[in-house]
């Protein structure tokens, strides 16, 4: 019996690398003003900037509903497919939660609370498919995907904390001492899912981003086979020099890039710039 693998849009598995490694994708929802979308394939990080630099007002997101996953679960099933399912945190959204409920109708479908968000989350995924296309069952897929969340390092560099205060993940004192200060805060997923800051710097965009890649490269025990850059959007040049400066560490064995669906835009702003990685 072969598996499928299939997440939520918080993946960050965009623009196409979802497609080139046969994931499912089972999209959240994006809510601006009268007007509901799936994330990414119906609405694009640019539509939330420009709507907020006019209203000043977060889009609303929310969670595909139970039928949206069984939908989508019973096609693989149908299919003969085991189905290793990989959700973004569950303390940040009801996504696991409904994946769950739709899952209990199908005895080899298989969630995984990721526990992590964005690229993080893609970055489980791709190990995830590693494992399909190694002939693993379902089973124990999910069963390593267990063992294997707590290894997930994520460090967000977020431009500014306006994004986050609206979205409520800061509080309006440590957003006015950030812009007082020019700092720009480096945030820390754990892996329990839960957030804090981590390191803050001082300094030019782009100084600070290079500054952030020096930062995550001498982490000690880095695993070298994969690295997951991603963005919400940032200069072009300013990415791609930074995805070189990984590139020309030589730590790593595979350097890829993605960008940000709206679900992880809404909560850090534009100019996010995370290097996801995991631990031996």
């Amino acid at each position: 019996m072969s598996t499928a693998i299939t997440t939520d849009s918080g993946c960050d598995l965009f623009p196409d690398l979802y497609l080139e490694k046969k994931v499912d994708v089972i999209p959240l929802y994006i809510t601006i003003g009268n007007r509901t979308s799936r994330d990414f394939f119906e609405i694009k990080p640019q539509d939330v900037f420009e709507d907020f630099a006019i209203t000043k007002k977060l889009p609303k997101t929310a969670a595909p509903a139970p039928a949206d996953f069984y939908e989508v679960f019973k096609k693989h099933v149908d299919a003969g497919e085991d189905v290793v399912h990989l959700s973004m945190n569950s303390k940040m959204s009801a996504s696991y939660q409904n994946a769950v409920i739709a899952a209990q109708e199908f005895e080899n479908v298989y969630v995984i609370n990721t526990f992590t968000i964005s690229s993080a989350q893609g970055l489980m995924v791709l190990d995830a498919c590693d494992l399909r296309d190694q002939g693993k069952s379902g089973q124990e897929i999910a069963a390593l995907m267990e063992q294997e969340k707590d290894k997930i390092r994520t460090y967000v560099l977020l431009d500014t904390l306006e994004f986050a205060y609206r979205g409520g993940r800061a509080s309006r004192l440590q957003t006015m001492g950030a812009n007082l200060l020019k700092l720009r805060p480096c945030l820390l997923l754990s892996p329990r899912g839960e957030l804090s800051i981590h390191k803050k710097f001082r300094g030019n965009y782009p100084q600070v981003c290079r500054e952030y890649v020096r930062h995550v490269l001498e982490m000690p025990n880095i695993c070298r086979d994969r690295v997951m850059v991603s963005t919400t959007g940032m200069d072009q040049s300013l990415l791609e020099s930074l995805v070189q400066m990984i590139k020309d560490s030589g730590i790593f064995k595979e350097v890829l890039l993605t960008y940000a669906g709206c679900t992880t835009t809404v909560h850090t702003g534009p100019n996010t710039f995370v290097v996801f990685y995991k631990e031996n």
